[in-house]
C-alpha cells in the first residue's frame, strides 16, 4: 500500500510538474499537454471594426465565426493603452473598461471556443523608437493586475507581444545595443510579474530586420528569460531588404538555422513604403510562405479585415464568403494556404494533427453530413469539443457522420486499424 501511494504522488507531482502554458522549447512552440503546434493564422485589427461592440458579444461572434471558416488556428489582436485608439478618443477610458468588466476576457474565452491562440499586442508605439515611452506606458500596461489576471487565466492559450513593430537598430538610427538591452530588461521583469506565457518580440525597423535579431540580439534577449519561452518575430515587407528570391530564401534559411524560435508575426501582399499600400509585394510573401511551408515556420497574414488598403485584407467585408483575390490565395493556396494540408504534415497545427497516416476529412468546413477518407481502415471516430466533452455522432447509410454540436470546431479521434490515432479538428459552417 504504502509503495501504490508513494507511486501515485510521485505520478501527481510529475503531472503538475508539466507547463500548463504554451512553451517555446528549443525550435518548437508546444500546448500545454506538451503537443507541437505550429500557429498559422490572421491579424485582426477588431478595435477598427465599426460593426464590433465588445459590450455586446454577438457583434464580435459573429466576426470570429467568419474568421475561422478560414482554417486559421491564430489570431493577432491589437490593443492600444489608454487615450490612443480613437474608441477612446470618443468615450474617454472605453479600451480600459473592456479589461476591467471581463470584456476582452469573454473575447479571448471566444476565441478559445472557436480553436484559436490569441496573441495580443499594443500598437502605440509602430515604428518608433521611443524607449522611454515603452519602459513606462507599454510596461505599465502589461503589469496592471487586470491584464495579469485575464492572462495568467489563460496561459495555455494567450501569447504576449510586447509591442508592435518598436524599436531602431543602429542602420535605422537607432541602437542595436539598446533595442537588445531594453527588450532583455522587459522579457526578465515580465517574467517577475509572474507571467509564464510566451513573450513575443518584432523584429527592430517596423519588424523588418530579421537579421538583426539573428545576429545580434535573440541570444541575450533569450537567456535574459529564465524560462526560455521567447518567440521572435519577423514581419516580411522586405521591398528594401529581400526583394528577390535569393534574398528572401537567405533571410529564411537564416531563421531556420538559428537556434531560436522564429515566426512571421505579418505577411502581406501589399506594403506602406511612402504611402498606404503603394508597393506590391506579391512576390515576397509568396516566397516567404513557400520556405515558412518547407521549414515549418508559423505567421499570420495581414490582415482578416480592416486596413487602410482594401486590396491587403483578406475579406472585403470580415465575411467569409468575400474573400480578396488575395484571401482567396492566403486561404485556398494548394501550397501554403490556411486550408493546406500539404505543409507541416508531422506536427500539430492548432487542435489539428496533420500526419503521415494519409487521413482526410471531407468536406472540412462541413455544413451536414462529412466522411472520412483514409489509407487504412477506420476503426473507431469519436468527436469532442474543446472541453473534452464526447460529443454525438451519427452515421448515415452512405457511411458519413452527422455530427450535433453547438461550437463551430470539434476535435474529431480517429483510431486506425494498426492501433495508431490522429486527431482532426472539424469545422462546422453554421
Amino acid at each position: 500500500m504504502k509503495t501504490k501511494i508513494t507511486l501515485f504522488a510521485a505520478m501527481m507531482l510529475f503531472a503538475f510538474s508539466q507547463a500548463q502554458y504554451l512553451k517555446v522549447e528549443g525550435k518548437t512552440l508546444k500546448t500545454a499537454n506538451g503537443t507541437p503546434l505550429i500557429l498559422k493564422g490572421m491579424n485582426y485589427p477588431i478595435l477598427d471594426d465599426g460593426d464590433v461592440d465588445f459590450n455586446v458579444a454577438s457583434t464580435y461572434q459573429t466576426k470570429i465565426n467568419e474568421f475561422v471558416k478560414t482554417g486559421a488556428n491564430a489570431i493577432r489582436i491589437p490593443w492600444n493603452t489608454n487615450g490612443v485608439h480613437w474608441r477612446d478618443v470618443n468615450a474617454p477610458g472605453t479600451l480600459q473598461s473592456y479589461i476591467d468588466n471581463g470584456k476582452l476576457a469573454a473575447f479571448i474565452d471566444y476565441c478559445t471556443s472557436k480553436g484559436l491562440y490569441t496573441i495580443l499586442e499594443i500598437h502605440d508605439l509602430t515604428c518608433t523608437n521611443d524607449w522611454a515611452t515603452f519602459n513606462t506606458k507599454i510596461m505599465d500596461f502589461w503589469k496592471q493586475t487586470a491584464i495579469k489576471n485575464i492572462i495568467n487565466a489563460r496561459q495555455d492559450r494567450v501569447i504576449i507581444n510586447f509591442a508592435n513593430e518598436f524599436g531602431s537598430d543602429t542602420a535605422w538610427g537607432g541602437s542595436t545595443t539598446d533595442f537588445t538591452n531594453n527588450y532583455a530588461a522587459a522579457v526578465a521583469s515580465l517574467r517577475t510579474e509572474g507571467y509564464k506565457v510566451p513573450l513575443m518580440i518584432d523584429a527592430p525597423d517596423c519588424g523588418m530586420a530579421s537579421s538583426t535579431l539573428v545576429n545580434n540580439s535573440a541570444a541575450t534577449i533569450y537567456n535574459a528569460d529564465n524560462l526560455k519561452n521567447v518567440i521572435f518575430s519577423a514581419h516580411t515587407y522586405w521591398v528594401g531588404y529581400a526583394n528577390n528570391n535569393a534574398a528572401i530564401d537567405a533571410k529564411m534559411l537564416e531563421m531556420k538555422n538559428s537556434p531560436y524560435y522564429f515566426f512571421l508575426g505579418e505577411i502581406a501582399n501589399i506594403q506602406d513604403a511612402n504611402a498606404c499600400g503603394d508597393t506590391d509585394i506579391n512576390h515576397i510573401y509568396k516566397r516567404v510562405l513557400t520556405k515558412a511551408c518547407e521549414y515549418g515556420i508559423g505567421w499570420l497574414a495581414w490582415s482578416y479585415y480592416k486596413d487602410c488598403a482594401a486590396q491587403r485584407q483578406v475579406t472585403t467585408t470580415g465575411m467569409f464568403a468575400n474573400l480578396t483575390t488575395y484571401g482567396n490565395d492566403i486561404v485556398n493556396n494548394s501550397v501554403y494556404g490556411l486550408k493546406s494540408t500539404t505543409c507541416y504534415s508531422a506536427l500539430a497545427v492548432g487542435n489539428q494533427m496533420l500526419d503521415m497516416k494519409g487521413v482526410r476529412i471531407v468536406p472540412n468546413p462541413v455544413k451536414d453530413n462529412f466522411k472520412i477518407e483514409s489509407d487504412k481502415k477506420v476503426v473507431s471516430v469519436q468527436a469532442f469539443d474543446f472541453g473534452g466533452k464526447l460529443l454525438k455522432l451519427k452515421t448515415t447509410d452512405n457511411h458519413e457522420f452527422k455530427i450535433q454540436a453547438s461550437t463551430s470546431v470539434v476535435n474529431l479521434k480517429i483510431k486506425l486499424e494498426d492501433g495508431s490515432e490522429v486527431t482532426k479538428k472539424l469545422i462546422i459552417e453554421k
